[in-house]
């Protein structure tokens, strides 16, 4: 159900758009830097899209308006920083601050996704594989989008192997 912020409750209220092949968008909200993915058409996956190291609010969501448009995204998962023990800490509040304020900017609607351990699991998935000092310095940039696709094909395949 959508309530005034846009807020989706239900993540089974994207179903409908992801059968009928609309892309949504997963967001990994860091502190320093944003994780971006999109689903595939198919259904059976995310893709990471890029990471976008920007601090000014307005810019980010000009970015994000430009990347919504291009690619015809009708919702935003965020992923959710849960403590291990389920509940809501201060980052799980910034987020959920953050994607109101965004989301009411681009006027899109918006769900979360419980992202514990998301970011540590693909660390290190994607650091055992990179040696170089160069290419560590890379992985930081990439595990944010990585980090995304991992929150968004959760999302994904709680909503499309769960009941309507």
């Amino acid at each position: 159900m959508l309530n005034s912020t846009n807020k989706v409750d239900d993540l089974h209220e994207f179903k409908p758009f992801l059968l009928n092949q609309k892309r949504i968008m997963g967001l990994d909200l860091g502190k320093k830097r944003i994780g971006v993915s999109i689903s595939t058409h198919r259904l059976d996956g995310a893709l990471p899209l890029r990471t976008i190291s920007e601090d000014k609010l307005s810019n980010v969501i000009d970015i994000l308006k430009s990347m919504i448009s291009e690619y015809n995204i009708i919702g935003i998962i965020f992923g959710l920083p849960k403590n291990m023990d389920g509940t809501e800490g201060k980052s799980a509040q910034s987020v959920r601050d953050k994607a109101e304020l965004m989301c009411s900017k681009i006027n899109i609607k918006y769900a979360f996704w419980d992202e514990r351990l998301s970011t540590v699991a693909v660390e290190r998935n994607y650091e055992k594989n990179e040696k170089s000092r160069s290419k560590k310095k890379q992985a930081k940039k990439d595990i944010d989008n990585l980090a995304a696709a991992f929150i968004l094909e959760g999302a994904i395949n709680y909503i499309m192997k769960n009941k309507y």
